[in-house]
């Protein structure tokens, strides 16, 4: 997902009185990029687009970036065979696109870039009894059990299936903990200082990427990502600063979703306790943070997060309930820095790939199982802990329940949900998201042009970007 990285000042502001950025309503929307093309369509038509934000996703958890190097080797984001990596194409595009009035933004992580395959197999998805959403991987792939979950399938293809061709190695990070940094050191103390009678933090420095560590279960497997980051003695947190910086964006965006950690390090005997998660994201937050007010202290910074992530209540694993209430109750700042005044780029909630699956408890009360039901029930637990947040809206097919395993049990945005989740829940907040910009929509379901102005109808009402389209490309 992406932000831009401009400053605002007006006259207002000039005048003692500051515009805070949650009183502007945006529409934004996800680029997975594939290819320069997309951001060069983009670009030539930036000033009729129907959104005014955009991020580019993604980065990895894991990047290089040193500033004035203007390249995008080692970012993870490699688009050209350039020496470049593309960076002047992006940098151009992105210029551009910042001109016609739409803000871009750099987003870090996005699911595979958060997924540790071992761990998320063993202590997610087989970490909880047979009967969980996703044991049939195990069951499929390793005949019943973990241990039948190797690195010869991808311990049971839970992070992708074998169709994407990811490769252990190569296609999937953590997002780590980098204990050479004197700015991740600062964040941890951070953590500490607001922990306050909450368990002390436990990090995991040990757990280092292209490294082998050894899970509480004894079985030792490879920690995903590049450890260029630590060859060069860089910090990934301070980097996707510069490199947002470098290329002209307005702002950056924390796509976090280790489930994996919150099911590996849980305290207590069920319902469990994920502090220690809480404890990971805001050191992280914090350290992006820290350097946007050092290096580019206009910079925005965005966050995707979870559906369920503002829910009070018992946890009983298998996803990130309650990590953004616990942030928000624990560290205020850090979301207030995303999610109003000058800086927010905004709490961007993912209420999408939900499932109405009652035989898991996949919906989140009895009877609320349509999908504007749920969006409407999980952005009201945003509303009552006082975190301003946006409204999430997937194109096609969703990711989750799995298209070919449970189809019965998808919640696609058909047109009849778009109309009644932005005529329901979306006044109530002051900007809608979807993902993603290029992502094809079937029969019935809304497209992303269709979307985009529908959204920019009810948030931007009048402005004549609402009569765009979103521009193929070849």
């Amino acid at each position: 997902m992406l932000r831009s990285c401009v400053a605002v000042l007006s006259v207002a502001m000039l005048m003692g009185t500051a515009v805070e950025a949650q009183d502007t309503n945006h529409v934004g929307g996800y680029l997975l990029v594939k290819s320069t093309d997309q951001l060069k369509v983009l670009a030539a038509n930036a000033k009729t687009l129907p959104i005014t934000r955009l991020w580019i996703s993604f980065v990895s958890p894991t990047l290089t970036y040193v500033n004035g190097s203007n390249t995008l080797v080692g970012t993870g984001l490699n688009l050209t065979s350039d020496a470049d990596g593309g960076f002047a194409q992006v940098k151009q595009y992105v210029q551009q696109i910042e001109a016609g009035g739409v803000e871009t933004f750099i987003s870090m992580g996005g699911w595979n870039y958060n997924c540790y395959p071992y761990l998320y197999m063993a202590y997610s998805v087989g970490g909880y009894g047979t009967s969980t959403p996703n044991y049939w991987k195990i069951q499929q792939y390793g005949g019943g059990s973990v241990n039948g979950c190797t690195t010869s399938n991808q311990y049971c293809w839970v992070c992708e299936p074998a169709s994407e061709h990811t490769s252990l190695d190569k296609s999937f990070s953590i997002f780590p903990e980098p204990a050479h940094s004197a700015s991740w050191t600062a964040a941890k103390k951070y953590v500490q200082a607001g922990a306050g009678n909450g368990p002390a933090p436990q990090w995991n420095e040990d757990m280092i990427p292209g490294t082998q560590w050894k899970a509480p279960s004894g079985v030792s497997s490879l920690v995903p990502g590049s450890t260029q980051y630590i060859k060069m003695n860089r910090n990934p947190y301070e980097d996707i600063v510069y490199l947002a910086k470098d290329l002209g964006c307005t702002g950056v965006d924390v796509d976090y979703e280790e489930m994996w950690h919150a099911d590996t390090f849980k305290t207590g005997n069920g319902p469990w306790d994920l502090t220690q998660t809480v404890y990971k994201y805001a050191a992280i937050l914090k350290n992006v943070e820290s350097t946007i007010k050092t290096v580019a202290p206009a910079m925005k910074l965005s966050t995707a997060a979870g559906a369920v992530g503002a829910w009070s209540g018992n946890w009983w694993g298998g996803n990130l309930k309650g990590v953004w209430l616990k942030v928000n109750q624990m560290y205020p700042d850090l979301m207030q820095f995303m999610a109003t005044g000058a800086n927010s780029g905004g709490v961007n909630v993912m209420t999408y790939d939900l499932s109405s699956n009652e035989q898991y408890h996949e919906c989140p009360e009895d009877g609320v199982c349509a999908l504007d039901q749920q969006v409407a029930f999980y952005m009201n637990t945003y509303d009552q802990a006082n975190i301003a947040a946006s409204v999430g809206y997937e194109i096609g097919t969703p990711a989750y329940p799995d298209p070919t395993h449970d189809p019965t049990h998808q919640l696609p945005l058909t047109n009849q949900m778009m109309a009644s989740i932005i005529s329901q829940t979306q006044p109530k907040h002051k900007m809608g998201f979807f993902w993603e910009l290029y992502k094809p929509a079937q029969a019935g379901q809304a497209t992303p042009t269709q979307l985009a102005q529908a959204l920019c109808n009810a948030l931007l009402p009048g402005n004549s970007r609402c009569t765009g389209v979103i521009p193929p490309y070849q």
